[in-house]
């Protein structure tokens, strides 16, 4: 049985889903130390080539498509971001070096 059509409906396009595009959390909170961090889980997809991050706890670097915590200081915002290993996020104290 084939769907109905209204009258005067038109069609719709539709974009094929970039799932690189996707985060893998919606932006959270946190409070480290009585400092509030807006927290987010990426994999890094849309970076630019070569691009790599400095995990700030154990100081390993995190290349594009390892999933990882970005976190910002939510009172000084987001150019405080860092990204963490996510098990080095869990052990953050909340205190940036």
């Amino acid at each position: 049985m084939r769907a109905r059509r209204r009258r005067g409906a038109k069609e719709q396009q539709y974009r094929e889903l970039d799932v690189s595009m996707l985060k893998l959390s919606l932006p959270h909170t946190v409070l480290k130390r009585g400092i509030e961090f807006t927290v987010q889980q990426t994999n890094g997809a849309n970076a630019e080539a070569g691009k790599s991050w400095l995990c700030p706890v154990c100081v390993i670097s995190i290349e594009p498509g390892l999933n990882h915590t970005v976190a910002w200081d939510t009172h000084r915002g987001v150019e405080s971001r860092r990204h963490f290993h996510n098990h080095c996020f869990k052990i953050f104290d909340g205190l940036l070096p």
